[in-house]
């Protein structure tokens, strides 16, 4: 078994570490369970493989509740196996989508900024299971996650148990790149205190008692992150007609010279978009994103961001080599939330 005692902080959590197929024996048949993941990014795989693996010998179906989609271990694998009943709130696995459309499995794809909340709320009833990849557990058995943050806090909040992953393919230099923080739910909810892509509002681990967590799995599956499209002639002529549109409202007044905080999207275009920004005039921006991409760390080596706030990191394969190749120099540009 993969060594992990130094990951995990916790004395007393050093004794439940078991393998995944251990793990794996303490999910039950119409069990809720959530698991970590935003994009193929930070999500649970050695615990849903094992699980898939034990569906295959002793048939069973669970609930599957995730960020948004994850990677071919969890839905792929447990799809193969038959063993989702409902899936939310949101996938892109070719085999899963095909169980969907077949009525295999029941599905409901809602907003993604409504899962955590309806979660609290317990609309989808109460949640069983929590399956979290950490790089590090602390010494007060908070969780830090490693490439995305998504729905977990809340899984792991709501869940009666909890099975932590520790993945060693993740490096412990994302230590102090999360900002965690769950608002109160109606009628006791504040306005969330964040004003600009910088500020850090809550903690840089997942609060965790560490009386929940009934197993830590070591894991050394990396994140499998899918390709982007390459940057055409049209995505550079999108950018071209951005940053033009920039220097207008900057020499109308209507814009200071740094922007305001810029939001971007996912996908290929708007990577490529930000991508060509990278190549523009302006320095010194802020930016709020849902996933990271390989467009903005073409902008950050360029020297262009100073923070940018997003719930993932979501590059290419290439990518993701990058970002761990320099990841001393990303973490002081990216918070994940």
């Amino acid at each position: 078994m993969i060594d992990i005692k130094d990951r995990v902080k916790n004395a007393a959590l050093q004794g439940k570490i078991v393998t995944a197929y251990e793990a794996a024996q303490m999910i039950n048949h119409n069990d809720k369970v959530g698991i970590s993941g935003f994009t193929p990014s930070g999500y649970a795989k050695a615990v849903p493989l094992a699980l898939a693996e034990r569906m295959e010998k002793e048939p069973f179906k669970i609930d599957l509740w995730t960020g948004a989609s994850v990677g071919d271990e969890a839905d792929g694998a447990l799809t193969r196996a038959h063993g989702i009943n409902r899936r939310f709130p949101y996938q892109t696995n070719g085999d899963t989508r095909k169980a969907l459309n077949s009525g295999d499995i029941k599905y409901v794809d809602m907003h993604l900024s409504t899962m955590a909340q309806n979660v609290r709320y317990g609309f989808f009833g109460d949640l069983d299971v929590a399956i979290v990849e950490v790089c590090q557990i602390n010494e007060d058995g908070s969780l830090v996650p490693t490439t995305s943050v998504g729905n977990s806090p809340t899984f792991v909040s709501q869940a009666k148990k909890v099975i932590v992953e520790v993945n060693v393919s993740q490096p412990l230099s994302l230590v102090g790149m999360h900002d965690i923080y769950e608002p109160l739910d109606p009628p006791h909810r504040k306005p969330i205190p964040l004003e600009t892509p910088g500020d850090r509002i809550g903690t840089e681990a997942i609060p965790c008692d560490p009386s929940k967590i009934v197993a830590v799995v070591p894991c050394d599956v990396p994140d499998t992150t899918r390709p982007l499209a390459p940057i055409d002639d049209d995505a550079k002529a999108m950018s071209q007609h951005l940053i033009k549109f920039f220097e207008q409202e900057i020499a109308e007044g209507r814009l200071p010279k740094n922007l305001l905080p810029l939001q971007s999207g996912v996908g290929s275009v708007a990577n490529a978009v930000i991508s060509g920004l990278a190549k523009g005039p302006f320095t010194e921006l802020s930016i709020y994103t849902e996933v990271i991409q390989d467009g903005m760390f073409d902008l950050i080596d360029a020297g262009k961001v100073t923070v940018c706030s997003g719930t993932a990191l979501s590059p290419s394969p290439d990518g993701l080599k990058r970002f761990y190749a320099n990841i001393d120099e990303y973490r002081k540009k990216i918070i994940l939330r």
